[in-house]
């Protein structure tokens, strides 16, 4: 009886283990790094999505299963080349070409080999599980799909140097509203063109192509600064130049303006005394005349009559002749 009842306690006790075991496999752990999200399946179905960190729990396997997805870790997609090695202290990464994926045709008809690296992440844990079969090999697809589409909208230079951010943007929205539209459940959150070359049949053609484009940009900074040199002088000196013209024009004017006023006033005298202003102006016009005039006395006959000044003011010059106030007259005559 007693080891009747043994039996039956230990039986009891092997149950209740393995009972445990048996619940502890619905036991799971959500972490905060990654933005870890738990899809709790119930044979096969898919159930709920746990989004909220820390020690969980689902009905023990097999009826319930979880799938663990790092939701918010930024994922890679490379197209047109695979890393196959990552570089460290003690050397660098190294890669492999794709060409089949790479080598694309721009707007203007060109050949190029574009290699570009995407990052995305899962925005809908639900979507990326059960709405596409392979959601990473549709995204593979569509994005080299949506690479081609733009590269080929787009002409050589904007794919190199000049609108390479356009592209790139492009690029992202395109393939962004692909995702959408097929339910992937991945948001994308970066493009970048890691690498744009020729082919190896037009590589030389494509180097003088660079080459060209370098010395024409070297070109136009060297046009640049000497413009910037030569146009700040020239604008200075034209405005020097215009300050002397203005400061002349004013000159000019209030000069005008002044022998206005005068002459109003000479015609206001003149008016109110006719004879008297003609003599006084006639007067001015002597004194200022005759003091550098030569002083000749005429005889009645025409000829000229040589005297000697005796008021004290004149002096002899060189040629025999007398200075009188300024006027050179004829040397006397013994």
């Amino acid at each position: 009886m007693k080891k009747l009842q043994l039996s039956i306690v230990t039986l009891v006790l092997v149950l209740l283990v393995v009972i445990g075991i048996w619940l502890s496999t619905g036991i799971y752990t959500l972490k905060t790094d990654g933005g870890e999200q738990g899809v709790i399946l119930r044979f096969g179905a898919y159930v709920r999505t746990d989004e909220q960190a820390g020690l969980k729990w689902h009905l023990p396997y097999p009826i319930e299963t979880v799938e663990i997805i790092r939701a918010a870790t930024v994922r890679t997609l490379e197209i047109g080349y695979r890393t196959e090695s990552v570089g460290s202290s003690t050397g660098s990464s190294t890669f492999t070409a794709v060409p089949e994926e790479s080598l694309m045709i721009t707007g203007d008809e060109n050949l190029v080999n574009t290699e570009t690296v995407i990052q995305y992440r899962i925005k809908n844990v639900h979507d990326f599980l059960f709405k596409v079969d392979d959601p990473l090999g549709s995204l593979r697809i569509v994005a080299e799909s949506a690479i081609r589409r733009v590269v080929a909208s787009h002409k050589l230079d904007d794919v190199l140097t000049d609108q390479k951010d356009v592209v790139q943007t492009e690029i992202r929205d395109d393939l962004q509203a692909i995702c959408e539209e097929y339910n992937l459940g991945i948001e994308i959150t970066k493009v970048a063109l890691q690498s744009v070359y020729a082919p190896t049949e037009v590589t030389e053609a494509f180097d003088d192509v660079i080459k060209a484009r370098e010395d024409m940009a070297r070109y136009i900074n060297e046009a640049r600064k000497t413009s910037n040199e030569i146009v700040p002088a020239a604008e200075g000196l034209a405005q020097e130049i215009l300050n002397q013209a203005l400061s002349y024009k004013e000159k000019r004017i209030a000069e005008a303006k002044g022998d206005v006023e005068n002459f109003k006033q000479v015609l206001q005298r003149y008016v109110l005394g006719k004879e008297v202003t003609r003599t006084r102006m006639y007067l001015e016009v002597m004194e200022s005349v005759l003091p550098a005039a030569r002083v000749y006395i005429m005889k009645d006959n025409g000829d000229t009559l040589k005297y000697l000044p005796l008021d004290g003011s004149g002096a002899t010059n060189t040629t025999g002749s007398s200075i009188v106030n300024g006027a050179a007259v004829p040397p006397l005559i013994p």
